[in-house]
């Protein structure tokens, strides 16, 4: 396998071929033949979250297919449709497939698609209807959903482990999100219908920072929601998610983790985080090579994946989640049952 070094705005001149920014191996190191350009969302990898359950998921299509990759890292709005463009010119290597990581890819992505029409695309938590991109997306409102089931719960109880303890004088919850667009919204959607599913008079207090990695503003924003009585908070906010868990770690409350399990991905706070709502990137990421690899890539075709279909999980903390009583995380697994059965129907929109 041939991992070539990532692409990092202000490392490496945009106007440089793919190609030209290419180090290390060797020329007759093809792997199994092909080749697959992954692109990041914003800030690239070592969010904890997002884009690196999209790194997992390469790294595991490595293992399983032998395959070679790119990736690159945005970091400002421009980086997309540059990187985008810069795969799509490259003849050395061909790319069998590009990969984009995110709704901000969505705009450059609309020209580019047009413009390399012959370029195979797959576009990860947006969709875009073009007939050389496979849109993949999650019913993040599925897990958010089940996730505030447990913490309304939870918070009506006195409840102590790790770090963290529960006030029941209070049914206050908080989000925080980062940008304040649909596919973040729909996880204080489902946080907020499932904690009122418990309990209506539950409140969720809710705050978006503009932006997927602003941990200082997050943990502000975090703070202030502590301070009014949140005592289980949910982030929605990509590597600014750290800035929500020190906040409950310095305050003494719960988090829960999104995108990925964050109790291992973030470990210095796994005695505040009592789960971690999976979105199946990873899985999507290896499914989409697996597709051009054999020759079943669809393009227009939109897959929307939900829970237990490689799409949403609520996965437990590592090391506090056992400490949840059991009735709760079996109630949990019965209302991801009822959802996939489609007996419970969850927002989308606060």
């Amino acid at each position: 396998m041939l991992r070539r070094n990532i692409l990092k705005a202000g490392a490496v001149g945009l106007t440089v071929s793919v190609a030209g920014c290419i180090s290390g191996g060797d020329d007759d190191d093809s792997g199994g033949g092909t080749n697959i350009g992954l692109i990041y969302g914003r800030g690239g990898t070592g969010d904890q979250s997002f884009n690196d359950a999209a790194h997992r998921g390469i790294e595991q299509a490595v293992e399983e297919f032998d395959i070679s990759y790119d990736d690159a890292g945005p970091q400002s709005s421009g980086d997309f449709g540059e990187f985008q463009s810069q795969y799509a010119r490259s003849t050395d290597p061909d790319y069998d497939l590009v990969i984009c990581l995110g709704f901000e890819h969505v705009s450059p992505l609309e020209d580019n698609a047009d413009e390399y029409e012959d370029q195979q695309w797959a576009l990860l938590d947006d969709v875009l209807d073009r007939p050389n991109v496979e849109s993949w997306v999650y019913a993040e409102q599925h897990g958010a959903y089940m996730a505030g089931e447990v913490a309304a719960k939870l918070s009506s109880q006195e409840f102590a482990a790790g770090a963290a303890e529960t006030n029941p004088d209070e049914k206050t919850l908080g989000f925080v999100g980062g940008a304040e667009v649909p596919v973040v919204q729909a996880f204080e959607a489902g946080f907020r219908a499932g904690a009122q599913s418990v309990d209506e008079e539950f409140e969720v207090r809710s705050s978006y920072v503009g932006g997927l990695d602003s941990p200082g503003d997050v943990e502000e924003a975090a703070i202030s929601m502590i301070d009014s009585g949140a005592d289980v908070l949910l982030h929605g906010a990509g590597a600014g998610g750290s800035g929500l868990f020190q906040a409950c770690q310095d305050r003494g409350r719960f988090a829960m983790g999104a995108d990925s399990r964050q109790s291992e991905t973030a470990p210095e706070f796994s005695d505040v985080i009592l789960g971690s709502i999976m979105k199946g990137v990873d899985a999507s990421v290896v499914s989409a090579v697996e597709r051009v690899i054999e020759g079943e890539y669809e393009g227009g075709e939109t897959f929307e994946l939900g829970v237990g279909e490689d799409g949403v999980e609520l996965l437990w903390g590592v090391d506090i989640g056992d400490d949840i009583p059991q009735d709760i995380r079996d109630g949990a697994d019965e209302t991801a049952q009822a959802i996939a059965d489609g007996d419970i129907d969850v927002p989308r929109t606060p």
